[in-house]
């Protein structure tokens, strides 16, 4: 029976069952129920106008309140309209384990849907080849696992896309157009992949140290000792002239002083001596540091272009001749 000649017969068929159908839903009052009602004439009427995706909403809707063989079949009929024949196939499965509950014409009709939708779904045969035996099989993204492979899996009509992976080789893809009422067969042969090349070479970076000029660590260290000295003997100085200033306060008279100033006496003794000899230092220090940085040897400049020689040719060297014309000497050695 063709799908035409099928719809013909639901149209006959579907008169009975609405009744049917919406009286075995549990309304909870006479409102609901003659909405119910509606919702499954509307979702018949959009069925025979071919409106699959909005009269399998319906039916949907409808079988939310309760869902009776009917609804069932009808969604399935849905799905079948669809191009989801798989699905369709499943949906009229459970219709016809209720069929028995509304009567042997829906049965009988159930089990025609079956039969004429058993032999358009297409199947697709997977088996292994060469390099594929111990290979992941994927169908469509999802593992296939080996009660399916050698065998024919029903599936929709369209586009499939079948892969397989196996250590040492190509992984393997490949997409197949299944259609309606044929067996399509894939052999998975799988290529031995060669052995890994080694990258070439990186270019080889060759970092050239800058040149820096010479170091200034020692004149600032002997500068800074020089500061330091200077300094100190500023410091020993002032001590001197404290300490002098406390021994003449004490003692005016230098040949009548006594022993409790002479530890005074000596520290102004000290004091004098060190005082200008650490500012000598100090002195010196800094400008022995003056003068290295000064006199310190300059960092010969290169020219930015190398002077080019070849078989002892130096220079190129334009010229110019009486007649207006031009040349050139070549300037060298040998």
């Amino acid at each position: 029976m063709t799908l035409l000649a099928a719809r013909t017969v639901h149209a006959l068929l579907l008169a009975c069952a609405v009744s049917t159908a919406v009286t075995a839903v549990h309304a909870q009052s006479p409102a609901d129920l003659k909405k119910a009602r509606a919702q499954f004439q509307r979702g018949i009427e959009l069925e025979q106008a071919s409106n699959w995706t909005e009269a399998i909403q319906v039916f949907r809707e409808v079988g939310q309140v309760r869902m009776t063989a009917q609804v069932r079949f009808h969604i399935a009929y849905c799905e079948e309209g669809l191009g989801r024949l798989v699905t369709a196939l499943g949906g009229y499965d459970l219709a016809l384990s209720e069929a028995d509950t509304v009567g042997p014409d829906f049965k009988t009709e159930v089990e025609t849907a079956i039969s004429r939708l058993r032999e358009k779904i297409p199947k697709l045969f997977i088996e292994r080849g060469s390099g594929a035996d111990a290979a992941l099989v994927q169908l469509d993204g999802v593992d296939v696992g080996a009660s399916s492979i050698g065998v024919e899996v029903p599936l929709d009509p369209g586009p499939h896309s079948v892969t397989a992976a196996a250590p040492g080789y190509k992984p393997y893809s490949a997409t197949v157009e299944l259609k309606e009422r044929e067996v399509t067969k894939v052999t998975l042969e799988l290529e031995v992949n060669p052995e890994p090349v080694a990258p070439p070479p990186k270019e080889r970076i060759v970092i050239v140290p800058q040149e820096k000029g010479p170091s200034r660590t020692v004149p600032y260290i002997i500068g800074g000792a020089g500061i330091v000295l200077l300094g100190t003997g500023g410091a020993l100085f002032a001590l001197r002239q404290s300490n002098k200033a406390e021994l003449e306060q004490d003692c005016p008279d230098p040949d009548r002083c006594g022993k409790s100033n002479e530890d005074t006496y000596n520290k102004v003794k000290l004091y004098g001596v060190l005082a200008p000899v650490a500012a000598g230092v100090g002195v010196a220090a800094i400008g022995t540091a003056v003068a290295l940085i000064v006199f310190e040897k300059k960092p010969e400049k290169k020219s930015a272009t190398p002077k080019a020689t070849w078989l002892g040719v130096d220079a190129v060297v334009p010229t110019a001749a009486a007649n207006g014309s031009f040349g050139g000497a070549v300037l060298g050695h040998f």
